[in-house]
């Protein structure tokens, strides 16, 4: 309060006006009320001092008061109507759900803590309709964290942030069917509508899917989720970032999820897509996607820790019936993988299909790949389907005997698949990362030997390297806004 007393102080008796933050969190681009504005996601630009929404400019400039703010500003109820965060903590007490199609804003610097006191466990859940815009910088990320002090904070202290958008899924119930005689079909105005685990199925609020695949569930860019993954409801952790039924319009740029009790970031249907992402010391998995996921990803980096982690990617289409459509296909490349000697690289499985290209697959001790049918014929869907290629693996176990009894694969052979000439593999070549620590890591590599790789079909297409970072670079996309915390 009393830095907020000199800052209104300091306004008074000056031709202009200058944001003034939290010491540790200031945001020197400006937030609202500061020197430069947020531009939106469209067309909006940032006025004098204003910060803009995705459509429209954004107005305000030297007159504009800072906001008077407690030491945490407490939320405990439904965001309802358009909201902007602009002091420096706001603390999460139970489930926060942002609803009536309001947009949530959230400025540069902010930190967003869970309540680890109360009888419910804190998340942020924007629900279908509504957005959340939570933009950072480089050097004033958003941070998403445990409301526990420094070094009391440990995975799960609080559930994490979800987004629930309008974009086609492949499994759930069918809403307003347009031919209700077609028992095992939606068909036409009708789709197909989820809903979030850990949510009671009688709350509306937990809802997603649509047939809109440019549904706009927000955008968060240049944010951390840390300490995240506690249960909603018994046995139903929530991811670090739950993507759930999100379309294209949606924007997720330089994202890192840490130390999360379940997996880092989960898609369940859509197409949205992300880029610039860290996925580190995640409990279960780093990257799942299921129920049609039909995103685009480059950049991304899954780090698992030593003593926890399953899968660094677990993919799926759908269990009950691995063609049910439409089926998860998403694109991805350059991404750096690195492992454990108990976790496993891939598990491709349930129908999922994917074209990966441009992977390091490194220190994954179970094996490297493992794909999984029972219904569709791998042989046939490899590699026209689902492919990977152009990528590195080093230092991986054996692939596992799935002969007799322990063929959940029809016989295909991911050793050979990984290892044919057409696929332009290369096996047993070290990248040579600068340092693999698990509070201060190097992700850059030093072989000149993953450079002409494949050239991305999107994103970035000068990007013809394996990995997420082009071999001794000096432009490392994490710097700044990411951190690595052991509690």
């Amino acid at each position: 309060m009393i830095r907020n007393l000199i800052c209104i102080l300091a306004l008074s008796i000056s031709l202009f006006a200058v944001g003034c933050g939290d010491d540790d969190n200031g945001d020197e681009n400006g937030g609202t009320g500061g020197t430069n504005g947020s531009a939106g996601k469209d067309e909006g630009k940032s006025g004098d001092g204003g910060s803009a929404g995705k459509d429209d400019a954004g107005s305000g400039g030297s007159d504009i008061e800072p906001p008077d703010c407690d030491d945490e500003e407490i939320i405990d109820e439904d965001i309802s109507q358009d909201t902007t965060w602009e002091c420096p903590v706001y603390l999460l007490q139970g489930k926060i759900y942002v609803v009536d199609d309001a947009v949530l804003t959230i400025e540069p610097g902010v930190q967003v803590l869970g309540d680890t006191s109360g009888t419910e466990e804190a998340a942020l859940i924007v629900t279908r309709g509504a957005r959340l815009e939570a933009i950072g910088t480089a050097d004033d990320p958003i941070v998403f964290s445990s409301g526990n002090p420094e070094g009391a904070r440990s995975t799960g202290d609080w559930a994490g942030v979800a987004l629930l958008g309008s974009a086609s899924i492949n499994s759930g119930s069918c809403i307003e069917d347009g031919d209700t005689s077609t028992a095992d079909t939606c068909e036409q105005p009708g789709f197909i509508e989820g809903r979030l685990e850990g949510i009671d199925v009688a709350d509306d609020r937990g809802r997603f899917g649509g047939s809109d695949d440019e549904s706009d569930c927000g955008s968060l860019k240049y944010a951390r989720i840390e300490f995240a993954g506690a249960e909603l409801s018994p046995d139903n952790e929530l991811n670090g970032l739950t993507v759930a039924g999100c379309g294209d319009q949606t924007e997720l740029s330089h994202i890192q999820v840490h130390r999360g009790k379940d997996d880092g970031i989960e898609f369940f249907g859509g197409n949205a897509g992300m880029d610039h992402v860290v996925i580190s010391g995640a409990s279960d998995d780093g990257l799942d996607w299921d129920l049609g996921w039909q995103g685009e990803v480059q950049f991304l980096v899954i780090h698992q820790f030593a003593g926890t982690g399953d899968n660094a990617i677990e993919a799926d289409n759908l269990g009950a019936d691995e063609d049910a459509q439409p089926r998860s296909n998403p694109t991805i490349s350059n991404v750096t993988m690195i492992g454990t000697p108990d976790t496993r690289g891939m598990l491709l499985r349930e129908g999922t299909r994917g074209r990966l290209r441009n992977f390091i697959v490194y220190g994954f001790g179970s094996e490297a790949v493992d794909l999984a049918a029972a219904e569709v014929d791998l042989n046939s869907e490899w590699p026209g389907e689902l492919s990977i290629e152009n990528s590195f693996f080093f230092d991986n176990g054996d692939y596992a005997d799935e002969s007799g009894e322990e063929d959940d694969d029809g016989g295909f052979s991911e050793e050979e698949a990984i290892e044919a000439s057409a696929r332009s593999n290369t096996i047993g070549i070290d990248p040579e990362f600068g340092s693999l620590s698990e509070t201060s890591p190097d992700y850059i590599p030093a072989n000149e030997e993953l450079s002409d790789q494949a050239v991305p079909g999107f994103g970035d297409k000068t990007a013809t390297y394996a990995g997420a970072f082009e071999p001794n670079s000096s432009d490392d996309w994490t710097e700044g806004w990411t951190a690595f915390p052991e509690n």
